[in-house]
């Protein structure tokens, strides 16, 4: 056993794929029509990083935020599972940080780059094996000032209903993370800032910012 402040934290696991759902809270949408399915698109792999490591803005970018989101990490080979048997599939919870480059997200034809930037998926800091994904306090703060504050039971789309959903065409494998979505309106990071995304039961995953 040992203290926290005596070791390093890793993300608590290595995805094969990160799937990530856009537009899954009315209070994010603005004057948006709800989507009627999820809405999922792709984070690579290699953007993932750990607890207190630091999420480097590009050189290029010009508007990048932070996205706290409730994040499933796949425990079972999971093809065409139901809404009734979805969590069945799932190992635990963790916090995410969907990090985003706005300008290219806007502009670009794929997401790509303004969602898959190296440092842009940071994970952790543990996976809670038993809580109800449906009713999570989750918030986002920069520094001390609190920029994002919901719970998961305003998603417009449940976390089995995203499972079954992306399960029909993709298979989901063990370690695989499902980024669920995020509430209200992100705000700007910039270097120096201090980002921490908070989750009732799961902890609160931090991570400095600084320019590449």
């Amino acid at each position: 056993t040992h203290l926290l402040s005596q070791i390093k934290l890793l993300a608590p696991c290595s995805p094969g794929k990160i799937v990530a759902i856009a537009m899954n809270y009315h209070s994010h949408l603005g004057e948006k029509n709800a989507p009627l399915v999820p809405e999922p698109f792709f984070k690579t792999p290699s953007s993932v990083i750990n607890p207190m490591d630091e999420i480097i803005i590009p050189r290029e970018a010009v508007k990048v935020q932070e996205e706290a989101e409730l994040s499933v990490v796949i425990g079972h080979r999971c093809k065409r599972v139901t809404k009734n048997n979805a969590l069945d599939y799932v190992l635990g919870y963790t916090c995410g940080n969907d990090v985003s480059e706005r300008n290219w997200q806007s502009n670009d034809v794929q997401w790509w780059r303004g969602k898959s930037s190296d440092t842009f998926a940071p994970l952790g800091p543990f996976i809670v094996t038993d809580l109800d994904p449906g009713n999570l306090r989750i918030s986002g703060r920069i520094g001390n000032r609190v920029v994002q504050d919901s719970n998961t039971s305003q998603m417009i789309h449940d976390v089995p209903t995203i499972i079954e959903f992306i399960s029909r065409v993709v298979t989901l494998e063990p370690g695989d993370v499902i980024m669920t979505g995020t509430p209200g309106e992100p705000q700007d990071i910039n270097p120096g800032d201090i980002v921490e995304i908070e989750i009732e039961g799961i902890g609160t995953l931090k991570n400095p910012i600084r320019a590449e």
